[in-house]
């Protein structure tokens, strides 16, 4: 129950966060009764979601709002909320044994915003001490898609053919559960060329 309560909570500060009149702050993170559990906290956790689709549909998308980063148009909690949710339906159904099968584009946009936000931002905060100036390709083999990260301080990010020092080939979704640390062995369907010690640093220092 633990990403019942995770995302029912996300759901709920991002709708506190579309609608406060004031966008210079983040809102507190709602948690649930601790008492509440089984059924009523899925219930809890349903009524978020539903209020959260709500407020995004009836929100203008270029409204100013509070988020991570400089000011961001309301749009940017579309994407972001699609993805937290995508992401922890995943967790959810990995460990009752079963992969919740992501739509592959929702995967490759996923994995575009972890590549290109959330690890910038994350490392900021924190730069990691290994793999400065060294890249990883990651190539999408079901669809469109290309990523050449540039590891660093400050990691960049282009989008094209291009050779890494480490390489990742397969399907979206395998991409994004590796590059969130979600693979399981014998489940990934992935390829992976070059300098696998990046994977492995990867693996011991990358937490999304």
């Amino acid at each position: 129950m633990t990403v019942v309560k995770h995302i029912g909570g996300v759901h709920r500060w991002a709708t506190a966060a579309l609608t406060a009149e004031v966008a210079d702050a983040p809102p507190p993170f709602p948690r649930p009764d601790p008492a509440l559990e089984g059924p009523a906290l899925v219930d809890w956790a349903d009524d978020a979601r539903a209020v959260l689709l709500t407020t995004l549909a009836e929100t203008d998308p270029d409204r100013g709002v509070w988020a991570f980063g400089p000011d961001r148009p309301a749009r940017f909690w579309w994407r972001r909320q699609a993805h937290e949710t995508a992401m922890h339906a995943w967790d959810a159904t990995i460990a009752e044994g079963e992969r919740w099968p992501m739509p592959p584009d929702v995967a490759a946009d996923g994995l575009d915003e972890l590549l290109a936000w959330m690890l910038p931002r994350r490392w900021t905060d924190a730069p990691p001490l290994w793999g400065a100036g060294r890249t990883i390709h990651l190539h999408r083999t079901d669809g469109d898609g290309e990523w050449l990260l540039r590891l660093g301080a400050e990691p960049s990010l282009e989008r094209g053919h291009a050779k890494g020092d480490l390489a990742v080939r397969g399907p979206a979704v395998e991409l994004l559960a590796w590059a969130a640390n979600r693979s399981r062995p014998g489940h990934s369907g992935l390829e992976l060329f070059g300098e696998l010690a990046l994977a492995e640093d990867w693996k011991a220092h990358v937490a999304v």
